[in-house]
């Protein structure tokens, strides 16, 4: 691994995660154990923010009724939509700010939890308005708790310092320590009826997470040590959730996966990957973790002459024999690895696959250095640069490594 020995002495270093994250088989019926712990009284009223894609299931309707068996009045909000816009949130937010609500719980996608935890906080900042906390770390204080499950693999909400919310057609985000939940309880049993295309989406994104976060000039030896075991487990269990969703072991540790890719992106953050995803993803109208991975081979080929040791390792984790190979021949190794994973989870790698015209790409790389600058990323963002990457997405083709 490299480095900055000089970086690491004189700066501090931060490990963002809940105080408690709780890893579970049916983890989510024993609720009212976290919210004891968080001083939260039996017959307080509970804001629980439900994804309602899975509020008729029998899942999350029994973790609903473990909460009122024990002695929690809890309030069901469901007006959440997919990839959640300004507006969707400013409407949950009066509804929390109505109402005396001694904790948020999310049960959901990234979206859902996204809001119960934006929720939380706009209730204990009353006097200002949602958008003012667009941006890092503008949330001047939260104080009702935040317990925060997920219903997919991929996220990381649940533990994550970041939410996104689309704005016209681009995504803003509201992030900071303010927003990260205080408890996480990962339930794998929630993904057990996930669809094969949100499966490889989310698998996609956690994939994506790690790998950015590793990369980032902010990645440190913890948060690469949680990227590499996710990318091991991405690669050893995602095409086994996607082609058979009922194998148990599969979910359970790409649910393992998707959390411990929280750190390297807590720690090291997003890089390019993320800000064309986040460019193209909401106008094409392409799932955020599905854009994720059709721009990460990519980004990866574009960042191998800066990090090629961090993509040597990363080759290692994804099972590729690395023993006879030069640094440089391994790095190579880790990008094909991905665009296969990608391409076998039927994942479109052009964009013109996703009606992107030749004519727009142009536009869309200046919007992803302009609206979404990444100071972390080992090599400068220009929009040349970024333009040789969407164009050679819009071929679907690499630059320069032969698949």
């Amino acid at each position: 691994m490299i480095y900055s020995a000089y970086k690491l002495i004189t700066s501090p270093t931060f490990f963002y995660m809940p105080k408690r994250v709780v890893f579970e088989v049916n983890g989510a019926l024993k609720l009212h154990n976290e919210l004891q712990l968080l001083g939260v009284e039996k017959g307080s009223k509970i804001f629980l923010v439900l994804d309602p894609a899975i509020k008729g299931l029998e899942h999350p309707l029994k973790t609903i009724k473990a909460l009122e068996e024990n002695g929690y009045v809890v309030d069901i909000y469901t007006d959440v939509e997919y990839e959640p816009s300004i507006e969707c949130l400013k409407r949950a937010v009066a509804y929390v700010r109505k109402e005396g609500f001694k904790a948020v719980i999310g049960i959901g996608g990234g979206s859902t939890l996204d809001i119960a935890k934006v929720s939380a906080a706009a209730k204990d900042n009353p006097d200002r308005d949602v958008e003012e906390f667009i941006g890092m770390d503008k949330i001047p204080k939260r104080l009702t708790p935040i317990i925060a499950l997920p219903t997919t693999a991929g996220t990381a909400s649940e533990v994550s310092r970041f939410t996104v919310f689309t704005r016209g057609v681009g995504k803003v985000g509201i992030n900071g320590y303010n927003v990260i939940p205080d408890i996480a309880v990962v339930d794998p049993v929630f993904t057990y009826t996930l669809p094969p295309k949100v499966t490889a989406g989310t698998g996609l994104d956690a994939l994506s997470h790690a790998v950015e976060g590793m990369i980032s000039l902010d990645a440190t030896p913890m948060s690469d040590a949680l990227g590499l075991v996710t990318v091991e487990l991405v690669f050893k269990y995602l095409r086994r959730a996607y082609y058979r969703g009922n194998d148990f072991e599969a979910r359970y540790f790409m649910s393992l996966a998707a959390t411990s890719a929280g750190a390297p992106l807590n720690i090291g953050r997003a890089i390019l990957g993320h800000s064309i995803s986040q460019t193209f993803g909401p106008q094409f109208k392409v799932h955020h973790g599905t854009a994720c991975g059709m721009v990460l081979p990519y980004i990866m080929e574009f960042y191998l002459p800066a990090v090629p040791e961090k993509l040597a390792a990363i080759a290692s984790a994804a099972g590729v024999d690395t023993t006879k190979l030069k640094v440089k021949e391994a790095a190579e190794e880790a990008v094909r690895a991905t665009w296969k994973l990608v391409e076998d989870l039927d994942v479109p790698l052009s964009l013109r696959d996703i009606g992107v015209s030749k004519s727009e790409l142009e536009t869309l790389a200046e919007r992803s250095v302009k609206e979404w600058p990444r100071p972390n990323s080992p090599i400068e963002l220009t929009k040349e640069r970024v333009l040789k990457v969407v164009e050679a997405m819009y071929e679907g083709r690499l630059m320069r490594i032969k698949i």
